[in-house]
């Protein structure tokens, strides 16, 4: 038992020298060689005298980068990971073995004798230290979505700006894996930079400069400003470039003039009308308002049966709407959201040339229009004082999700997200369909800066790209406190899930999860919504009440008084097939792919 426990205690020692020598040097042998080490007592000697004989001959090659892996061993020491007094004492009666320990311990004792940090960089940087990536997500949220962990990528490398700054016990030798609060204990300011892993060819550098929050992008790229698909090349020189730039040299579009000049005659348009609006606003507005919050919904007469279907769904579910407010942008819609028993406002001035027609795919021109309409409508609540929950038509209610965000009061913006992993949309990833800004100055003047950003939203046709620019920079500008609920967490569930994450689809068919909103995202338009939706069992409009007007339902019904709800909804969905590809509640498998040659979802 004595003696396994000392060969163990001497195979951690050589593993660990092993492994930093072979990082050294190219040997990957070495993992073999501890394995034999572990599996034989009598291959330690000449595992001891192979492992020395890689160090001398390393040290001779280049000492300078031996010592730093020498000190990285006697870190590992120092955090108990090794306790190297027991281990020469435990082999005091084998002379050539504690012999081997002895040299070793010089060795390092010479390593930690000579600085990490060269001397033209300390004053930049006096140390380094590692602590757990899980570990320190949770300890200091961004509000960034974690992307998980993996191989490679578990720490967190953090440097320290001089030596009053050191964790306690840490002397500047080595990088040491510590907890979280050690590490952190005497920064009095702690700067966090994200940079993707397995990036192919990328290079940071780090420069003791007066300080900038922006990260300055160099790419190699052409002078003339021909960007494709060969762009990138080693023959060109590094040129300043957009952080929008993707890997092949690709950007996305500047507004141009024109879309500038579009959006700046609507906007003179809004804000000429903007107190009279507020102020008709204002007495709907406190009808809608509980606990000062109110949910904002914004729809035309194309997309009425989406919005009808989030009342139905509602409706079944028991669900309270007192506190949604629709913002119609045509007459028909506002007289549909009333019938249906919701608070509705319809503004003429601003919404009289919005198209009343549906948007055929994403980013057309009626979709962007509509996105302004969402922009004038956040900008009025946010000006009234109210806390606003911003969702689209084609969100369904599980649950309430307003006592969800009164949970996270800690922060400004709440955000679903949207599960692209786009550079267009880094870091937070909105989805603009759905998030919660509760009112206090950050958040009154990030929407309105939002407002300001229309011809980005022009140019891009969704506003999608300006909301993600425009928090991130305020984020690092005024401290807007900025939360995206992760793709991975299962309450805030969209298409991003519907298409992609087939196993958590099938929990919530089967029971086995229970979101609190469901948000069919990543749709072209609403005909793909309904059909989707129908095959969830989440379609409860009748077809006589598709694509109808407040006025044709009631004519039906030959009442003038008629709740178009009790006219419209159905108490239970039927379940209907149409994409065997997509999640379905029943099999579907003789239905047409969407997606063509995928298989069936069952």
């Amino acid at each position: 038992s004595s003696l396994s426990f000392h060969h163990g205690l001497l195979c951690m020692t050589f593993m660990l020298a092993s492994f930093y020598v072979g990082l050294l040097v190219g040997q990957q042998s070495m993992d073999s060689k501890c394995q034999e080490c572990l599996r034989d007592h009598s291959s330690i000697q000449r595992f001891m005298e192979t492992t020395r004989t890689t160090m001398v001959k390393a040290l001779q090659k280049d000492q300078e980068t031996t010592d730093t892996k020498l000190k990285e061993i006697l870190n590992a020491i120092h955090q108990n990971q090794v306790n190297e007094k027991e281990l020469i004492q435990s082999m005091d009666h084998q002379h050539e073995h504690a012999a081997f320990l002895q040299t070793l311990k010089d060795d390092l004792v010479h390593a930690k004798e000579k600085p990490l940090i060269p001397s033209p960089l300390q004053r930049l940087f006096s140390g380094m230290a590692r602590v757990s990536r899980d570990d320190f997500f949770q300890q200091y949220d961004t509000g960034v979505p974690q992307d998980e962990t993996i191989a490679g990528n578990e720490n967190v490398l953090l440097l320290y700006s001089n030596r009053n700054a050191l964790p306690p016990n840490h002397d500047g030798t080595g990088i040491p894996l510590l907890s979280v609060e050690n590490a952190t204990q005497h920064c009095n300011t702690l700067k966090i930079v994200m940079t993707q892993p397995d990036k192919q060819n990328e290079c940071l550098a780090l420069v003791g400069q007066w300080e900038s929050y922006h990260v300055q992008k160099f790419m190699r790229l052409p002078n003339d400003g021909v960007k494709g698909s060969s762009s990138v090349s080693e023959s060109n020189p590094l040129r300043h470039v957009s952080r929008l730039h993707i890997d092949t040299g690709l950007a996305q579009r500047i507004p141009t003039a024109p879309k500038v000049r579009d959006y700046n005659r609507q906007l003179v348009t809004y804000l000429s009308s903007f107190d009279a609006v507020l102020k008709k606003l204002m007495p709907i507005a406190a009808r809608a308002a509980k606990d000062n919050t109110i949910v904002v919904m914004v729809c035309n007469h194309g997309q009425s049966e989406l919005l009808m279907n989030f009342v139905c769904s509602s409706r079944a579910r028991g669900l309270d709407l007192s506190q949604v407010l629709v913002f119609a942008t045509d007459e028909e819609t506002r007289d549909l959201a009333e019938g249906l028993g919701l608070v509705a406002f319809y503004s003429h001035v601003n919404f009289e040339s919005m198209p009343k027609h549906a948007a055929g795919y994403y980013a057309d021109d009626t979709f962007t229009e509509m996105m302004m309409a969402k922009l004038y409508s956040v900008h009025l609540i946010s000006q009234l004082g109210y806390d606003l929950l911003f969702q689209d038509v084609d969100v369904m209610w599980y649950r309430n999700p307003l006592p969800f965000f009164s949970n996270f009061s800690h922060f400004d913006v709440i955000v679903q997200d949207d599960g692209a992993r786009n550079i267009r949309f880094q870091p937070y990833s909105p989805n603009s369909g759905f998030y919660f800004a509760r009112h206090n100055e950050r958040t009154e003047y990030f929407i309105h800066s939002l407002l300001m950003a229309g011809p980005i939203i022009l140019q891009s046709g969704s506003h999608q790209n300006a909301m993600a620019a425009i928090l991130n920079e305020h984020s690092s500008w005024r401290g807007l406190h900025v939360k995206t609920w992760n793709r991975n967490m299962q309450e805030l569930p969209n298409g991003y899930h519907f298409q992609t994450r087939k196993e958590y689809m099938k929990d919530i068919i089967q029971g086995n999860s229970h979101p609190i909103i469901f948000h069919m995202s990543w749709t072209s338009n609403k005909e793909e919504k309904r059909a989707k939706l129908e095959q969830m069992g989440d379609w409860y409009v009748k077809d006589m009440c598709v694509g109808s007007t407040a006025a044709k339902i009631r004519n039906i019904s030959k009442s003038k008084k008629i709740d178009i709800g009790g006219t419209c909804c159905k108490a239970k969905p039927k379940v209907k097939c149409h994409y065997k590809d997509k999640p379905s509640r029943i099999p579907c498998k003789d239905s047409p792919a969407l997606e063509k040659n995928h298989p069936s979802f069952w």
